[in-house]
């Protein structure tokens, strides 16, 4: 059985939603990669992050939920590179903070945010998978101001372990899951199963949803798309992740180039929506159509 690609959004969040199991595996080992705690969700939110005020900007989470010590984690997968990521994480992540009370209330009702933010590319120089900020004194790093906000970028084009032999901690295991999903053979997914048996339900679930007919064909329809090409690429050519990608990559570089093309504009079409710009503006200085905008949900 080939399984779906945990890479797209709606895969991703079908399998964290569906199964409890596979969303504690997964908070703990980020957190606790030691096992000294674990993490028990304990309600799923709604992943609407709505605006306080008339003309603020609304969002939509990809996961966002509550354990048991009334932690609210924000987890975000972003595949498309955008410059303006770490903005964007940090307008979700202040969201979650400032939407949690109502006039009147006492701020000692405030739940601590912890925001996990599962990135397909990079934004940080060093060689460090897991980049993990809290809010500290500038020349005293170990005074640390607050815990209630922490900030987590995970790269996975730093996870260079490419079979299952090579994985060594609970951590290991999600990443090679979440970049090798579609991939995998039954060797390498019973080698996982035994080795971490959180993975059971996991692999029950996408079980399910690859033999779910109208899944499939949403599926399909994202495979096909221009935003997961390189994707489709790696599970075409089957001579393991890395070369696949790079095989799939040479063969679609003048389309990639074109994408990312695309996505620069779009990206500038929707902060000078943002800022108030006229349409005629935006179409002059982005080059692009008005449907290709309203396609793009920019309008």
């Amino acid at each position: 059985m080939r399984y779906p690609p945990l890479l797209i959004d709606f895969v991703f969040k079908y399998l964290f939603t569906t199964d409890r199991i596979s969303l504690n595996s997964l908070l703990t080992y980020i957190l606790y990669p030691d096992k000294s705690n674990s993490i028990e969700v304990l309600e799923i939110l709604s992943t609407e992050n709505s605006p306080t005020f008339q003309g603020a900007k609304n969002s939509f989470l990809d996961l966002k939920v509550r354990d048991k010590e009334n932690t609210i984690f924000q987890i975000e997968l972003q595949v498309a590179e955008q410059i303006s990521y770490i903005k964007r994480s940090l307008y979700y992540a202040l969201t979650l903070i400032h939407n949690q009370l109502n006039s009147g209330e006492s701020y000692f009702k405030l739940s601590p945010v912890i925001q996990i933010n599962i990135l397909d590319f990079l934004i940080f120089p060093n060689q460090s998978i897991l980049n993990w900020f809290l809010l500290k004194e500038r020349t005293d790093p170990e005074l640390v101001l607050t815990e209630d906000l922490q900030m987590i970028y995970i790269e996975l084009p730093k996870f260079k372990k490419s079979s299952v032999e090579e994985l060594d901690s609970g951590i290991d295991f999600w990443l090679y899951l979440l970049k090798y999903s579609q991939i995998l053979t039954m060797e390498d997914t019973m080698k996982l199963k035994n080795k971490l048996p959180d993975l059971q339900n996991a692999f029950g679930a996408l079980e399910l949803y690859a033999t779910d007919p109208e899944k499939q064909r949403q599926l399909e329809e994202r495979l096909h798309s221009d935003e997961n090409f390189a994707y489709e690429m790696a599970a075409k050519y089957e001579l393991g992740i890395e070369e696949g990608i790079e095989r799939g990559i040479e063969k679609g570089i003048e389309k990639g180039i074109e994408k990312g093309k695309l996505e620069n504009k779009l990206e500038t079409a929707r902060k000078m929506r943002e800022e108030g710009d006229s349409l005629d503006k935006i179409l002059r200085i982005t080059g692009l159509s008005e449907d290709k905008l309203r396609g793009s949900g920019v309008l």
